[in-house]
């Protein structure tokens, strides 16, 4: 019992001081390539936020968790074309990539965030992505304010491999894909 009291009397100062905010809005954006990564050869568009929440003790964030609904995807770059946008769409939310009906949800998790001296994105937010079951850390820096009890955190252009997350296709197709997809966060809580 003595060696779990620090982590109690721990766990008891966090939520004393600690604040959750709850997220208000929401943009998530995303973009994939052909192996050559060129504009014509890209595809990109949106994701839904389910829900997300920011854990603040006083002006500093200290975690976070984000819930992204994966039956949103949205193509953005096929919106000219409504047919080929929804076959691409079904494509990417089928058991060829995401598996959505299977995994309807991907989390973000924020495990620390640390203040980075000068620049734009003046934090580096360290979590676990979570996408059809498989965790792996990503980091991104991000710009964070605070305007009254107002938070604003946005990405910098980050990346991820989609194979560690088991987002393989057909042998053939699979190698004509780049492993890195592009994502860009935007959030607001309050």
């Amino acid at each position: 019992m003595k060696k779990l009291l620090p982590f109690i009397f721990l766990f008891f100062t966090i939520i004393l001081f600690a604040q959750t905010k709850n997220v208000t809005s929401s943009e998530i954006r995303w973009k994939g390539y052909k192996t050559l990564k060129a504009e014509a050869l890209s595809h990109n568009g949106t994701l839904k936020l389910k829900s997300g929440n920011l854990l603040v003790k006083g002006s500093e964030i200290a975690g976070g968790n984000f819930v992204m609904d994966m039956t949103s995807m949205d193509s953005e770059d096929l919106n000219g074309n409504p047919k080929l946008k929804k076959m691409f769409e079904n494509h990417l939310k089928s058991d060829d990539f995401f598996d959505a009906a299977k995994y309807p949800v991907s989390t973000y998790q924020i495990k620390s965030v640390r203040k980075l001296n000068g620049g734009v994105f003046n934090y580096q937010i360290n979590g676990v992505l979570t996408i059809k079951g498989i965790s792996k850390n990503v980091n991104f820096p991000a710009k964070v304010s605070q305007i009254n009890d107002e938070i604003k955190l946005t990405s910098a252009r980050f990346t991820f491999n989609r194979k560690s997350f088991g987002l393989n296709y057909n042998i053939f197709e699979d190698m004509l894909i780049s492993n890195d997809v592009e994502m860009n966060i935007s959030i607001v809580a309050k």
